[in-house]
């Protein structure tokens, strides 16, 4: 039988049984619907490659925070230690999760939500613009610092919805 060789079955997961092996799909429809919400449709399944995305989006966030550390144009009072406790939190992120196989994507979180606070402080501070006085390269790690916030607040949700998976999770597709 050719589902022998199914590497879900393998890993203990069997579908067979269900309409089209959409179980998990089908655990989220809503009384009184046919269908679940559309984004339950949507399952991309790169499990490393997420995993490495959002390592890479937090290493970009602690780059920028130190680089606009390292400027000599600070975007509020006592934000140089607040970004530089931003890129160690970054720094210990991105070495857990290349060394580790944890779920550490809520650590994330919250240093994609520190990040967005510092840029929100220096948006009621003297943020680094070029209208401000500040270069165009700090201008845009300063703007990068809310790019990346906001893209990792993105995958996370995706991840948390069921889009997306990262390893050592997997959804277990069955083609």
């Amino acid at each position: 039988m050719e589902d022998e060789n199914s590497p879900a079955l393998r890993a203990g997961v069997d579908f067979r049984g269900t309409q089209n092996a959409t179980q998990p799909v089908l655990e989220h429809i809503l009384p009184g619907k046919k269908r679940a919400p559309l984004l339950r449709y949507i399952r991309i399944n790169l499990p490393k490659t997420t995993r490495l995305l959002l390592i890479a989006v937090i290493a970009v966030i602690g780059a920028a925070s130190a680089a606009v550390a390292l400027s000599n144009h600070p975007p509020f009072l006592f934000a140089i230690p607040a970004l530089w406790s931003v890129f160690a939190a970054a720094l210990i992120f991105v070495a857990v999760g290349l060394v580790t196989t944890a779920r550490i994507w809520t650590w994330g979180l919250a240093i994609a939500l520190s990040a967005l606070l510092i840029y929100l402080g220096g948006l009621l501070g003297n943020a680094p613009y070029v209208w401000n006085g500040a270069s165009v390269v700090t201008a845009a790690m300063w703007n990068l610092t809310l790019l990346a916030s906001l893209a990792y607040m993105v995958l996370f949700g995706a991840l948390r919805y069921g889009m997306i998976v990262a390893a050592p999770d997997n959804q277990h597709f069955m083609d």
